[in-house]
């Protein structure tokens, strides 16, 4: 290994702000970077899901392969029983476990799936972690130990997710929560940032990744402040003075990526990336309520109607199977944030469902219905814009366990699962959703600058990060090293080479001498965080 990778996590990063935020001078070092270096639109999974986006890029594998498709998922194909997401579904090797079998030493911070952290030649300080769990769920056992012994002002409770904090902004409220959201994200990500810093320096690695996921959380509550086509013409003092507080938050994380890069060095290559974008969304499309006046879904007798006032961030709980009448349900969805849509087959899950013999009919019958009929009713256009098969976006050994079918809207928005009193109806303000076109940046040793490149894919990051290490690329990863980020004569003195395949990871072990699986009121901080963001309901 010849040169050292920080991979510069920004989650939910758009380059309608940060290009925005460069013009403005919020971000200088940002825009210095970007002269010295390449970029690229990096075009996330399908669907653009945190989860299955940021796996996606660590293993270099698709999320029918790997595992990993929404924040909750089937236990098993044939399992009627949903969880929250863990390293246990992770079924391919990840970056940091093959720069360790290279003999190399690696890093990773506030990823998610990463809990219980896997044994690694390195360390893991794993994401989306309730914090009483944080400390049994990293590796090394000690790592947490050593970081409130050593790192002045690390604080475990801000470092980690806490809902009795973020309950106190939780999204999409009044104005007066605004500003405690911003602020519960600023000293997150510098607790982060100090950890980042503190690992660098006393635990240098070949590979080190840091995600700072404040970026999605401010562009869900408060796309309106950060989209410069939603400035209003004479904009009130609120909006500057929450929009300034925004700026306030991407500021330090330039000041952050200056830091990294002068720490890190003039040999070492810093990549920046997101598992996805963003963009705003006007509408709500109550997607089970679609279904129902079609005939393919029933609701039970005492399925609530959602609020008139909701803004689907945080309102009412998770609709669960108990929500339909399932003996005459031909589909329904349950997860607001896979936009994705099941069709329960007799036998499969259950007993209620099509008969086995009608699966195919029925799915292209439900296909050209979403395609043709869900329309805006005022002007008559498709609300739907894409429908994947299965097949067609999860082929894979764990396809299974995903939606029958995925759906694509027209503003790249995700749908409600609650029951609507309407199909459609726009929302009280612009919010921020997913895009399926992140970022890529990256500086460093022989690669090129001021250049932008084609289109990459998620897929191509975790080959890419190899191949800038000086290391093999296993011959089974779906994506390319992107050496077009390279002058021609980096290229050529250092071509890409293959060795070998990636190794099944066996089951996952943790930190702590048995198995810690979440109690009941860790799960109940993810969920509740999940429901907080929009992300089921």
């Amino acid at each position: 290994m010849s040169t050292k990778v920080v991979l510069f996590g920004l989650d939910g990063a758009t380059y309608t702000v940060l290009d925005d935020l460069v013009r403005r001078g919020v971000m200088p070092y940002l825009g210095s970077f970007m002269e010295r270096g390449v970029r690229a639109s990096l075009m996330s999974t399908i669907p653009h899901l945190t989860p299955p986006a940021w796996t996606t890029l660590v293993t270099g594998r698709s999320p029918g392969v790997h595992g990993v498709t929404n924040f909750l998922q089937y236990q098993s194909p044939d399992s009627p029983y949903v969880r929250v997401i863990s390293s246990r579904e992770i079924c391919c090797e990840t970056i940091w476990s093959m720069v360790g079998r290279s003999g190399g030493r690696a890093g990773s911070l506030n990823f998610i799936a990463h809990a219980p952290a896997q044994k690694v030649n390195g360390y893991t300080l794993p994401g989306w972690v309730p914090w009483r769990w944080v400390k049994k769920h990293s590796y090394p056992a000690d790592l947490v130990s050593r970081l409130q012994t050593d790192l002045t002002g690390f604080d475990l409770k801000e470092l980690a997710m806490d809902f009795s904090e973020e309950e106190k902004a939780i999204a999409g409220a009044t104005h007066e929560d605004y500003t405690p959201w911003i602020d519960l994200h600023i000293r997150r990500e510098l607790q982060w940032f100090n950890v980042l810093k503190h690992q660098m320096v006393n635990d240098p690695c070949a590979l080190t990744g840091v995600v700072f996921d404040g970026v999605d959380k401010l562009q869900h509550l408060l796309w309106q402040y950060l989209d410069p086509s939603c400035e209003p013409k004479h904009p009130s003092e609120e909006f500057l003075r929450t929009r300034e507080h925004c700026w306030d938050y991407f500021r330090q994380l330039d000041g952050f990526l200056k830091e990294i890069v002068e720490l890190a060095g003039p040999q070492a290559c810093v990549v920046i990336v997101s598992d996805h974008g963003f963009t705003g969304t006007e509408e709500i499309l109550y997607i089970n309520t679609w279904l129902e006046q079609e005939g393919f879904l029933t609701w039970a007798p005492d399925a609530e109607v959602a609020p008139a006032d909701s803004q689907e961030l945080g309102d009412g709980k998770p609709i669960h199977l108990t929500s339909f009448d399932t003996t005459k349900t031909k589909a329904f969805a349950s997860s607001a944030s896979s936009n994705g849509i099941h069709i329960p087959v007799a036998g499969v899950r259950g007993d209620a469902g099509i008969a086995p013999n009608e699966y195919e009919s029925f799915r292209e019958e439900l296909i050209h219905a979403l395609l043709t009929r869900c329309v805006d009713p005022q002007t008559g256009e498709p609300i739907i814009t894409n429908v994947w098969k299965r097949e067609e976006i999860f082929a894979g050994p764990r396809m299974n366990l995903a939606p029958d079918l995925t759906v694509g809207l027209r503003d790249s928005g995700f749908f409600s699962v609650f029951r609507g009193d309407t199909v459609l109806k726009r929302r009280p303000v612009v919010m921020g959703c997913h895009h399926p076109e992140g970022v890529f940046l990256a500086t460093g040793r022989g690669v090129r600058q001021g250049v932008r490149l084609a289109p990459l894919h998620l897929l191509d990051i975790a080959p890419t990060l190899l191949y800038a290490m000086g290391l093999a690329v296993p011959k089974d990863l779906e994506g390319a090293a992107c050496v077009e980020a390279w002058v021609d004569e980096h290229v050529e003195a250092h071509p890409v080479t293959f060795n070998g395949s990636t190794i099944i990871p066996p089951h996952v072990e943790t930190a702590a001498t048995e198995d810690a699986p979440y109690d009941e009121e860790g799960d109940a901080q993810v969920m509740m965080r999940l429901r907080a963001l929009g992300y089921i309901e």
